[in-house]
């Protein structure tokens, strides 16, 4: 029976949860339910969001009472804390099964302390009024996160399989192309958040502009995201040909991770010219953020995918 398998399953649930979590976190920021719930943990001072004004505590101003935007931010923290639940028994479970792997063990170990970081900064997040820069590292942090159980993943898989490292000879340039494209990646994904930071202030300073017009007042950034963004899609599809031409020297991870990943930059591509026809689409913008995250997430797979460690 592979010594694995039910682990790995446990955390694959978990990658999902993480990037259900990454959505519903777009989703608040493009509906602007960010202060849906005002404090923090509670919503309105209760555990569970009040369905009318009537329940509202007698201290806040029920102008800042919105039923639709309340419980789109209690779902988010509702699946944070879940996820919360899932790297904490992950890091458990790695303790109480797998202490002779300590690349697993320290690995489970960092992203428990690191989500449990993640819910007191989201604290911070609310008192802060959501200011673009602590939002901006609260969704980097939440990408770090995915990317160690995603790293910890494909270190439960390489256990099920013996003799990894002389089965699958991976090529050199398959681990630096890798490299490249997931820093490129991560540039791109910075470039993003400032700009979906500069169009929120534009839309509260200057409510009368057109989308054409805001970003055009972002500025040299704009290009440069759209520039990178051209280049790394080429590069993810001459990728993905390499990986393909090598499929019987890499493992199937890869294969997978590579696959995926011209489906997602390809996805991107359709996104962007729903921009340029129909303008900041909230919609759109909701999708171009997750699937980004998803790409940097196969990228993750993928490199490290291409570290093979001998059997401890």
């Amino acid at each position: 029976m592979a010594r694995a398998q039910s682990f790995r399953r446990f955390i694959l649930s978990t990658i999902i949860c993480i990037y259900l979590v990454i959505f519903a976190g777009g989703l608040v920021r493009v509906s602007g339910a960010g202060l849906g719930c005002p404090d923090w943990p509670k919503c309105f001072g209760r555990w569970i969001p009040p369905t009318s004004i009537n329940q509202l505590p007698p201290d806040l101003d029920p102008a800042q009472f919105n039923i639709t935007l309340a419980w789109i931010e209690y779902l988010n923290r509702l699946v944070g804390v879940i996820v919360g639940f899932l790297i904490t028994a992950t890091a458990i479970w790695s303790m109480a099964k797998f202490r002779q792997h300590q690349r697993i063990v320290f690995a489970s170990v960092a992203a428990a302390v690191l989500v449990a970081f993640q819910g007191w900064y989201g604290s911070v997040v609310v008192s802060s009024g959501l200011h673009q820069t602590i939002v901006s590292a609260h969704y980097f942090l939440a990408l770090l996160i995915a990317g160690i159980m995603i790293y910890i993943y494909v270190q439960a898989y390489y256990l099920d399989i013996e003799n990894a490292k002389t089965q699958y000879p991976i090529p050199k340039d398959i681990r630096l192309w890798s490299m490249i494209l997931f820093l490129l990646a991560f540039v791109q994904i910075v470039l993003g958040t400032q700009i979906r930071g500069t169009l929120e202030r534009l839309v509260e300073l200057s409510p009368l502009l057109g989308d054409s017009e805001r970003l055009e007042s972002v500025g040299l950034i704009n290009h440069l995201h759209l520039a990178l963004g051209l280049t790394i899609a080429a590069i993810t599809f001459v990728f993905g040909l390499r990986v393909r031409k090598s499929k019987d020297s890499v493992p199937p991870l890869i294969n997978f991770g590579a696959a995926c990943a011209v489906i997602l930059v390809s996805t991107q591509i359709i996104l962007g010219l729903i921009f340029i026809v129909f303008g900041l689409v909230p919609q759109a913008q909701l999708f171009h953020l997750s699937v980004a995250s998803l790409y940097l997430g196969m990228l993750i797979l993928i490199l490290s995918a291409t570290f093979i460690k001998k059997e401890e």
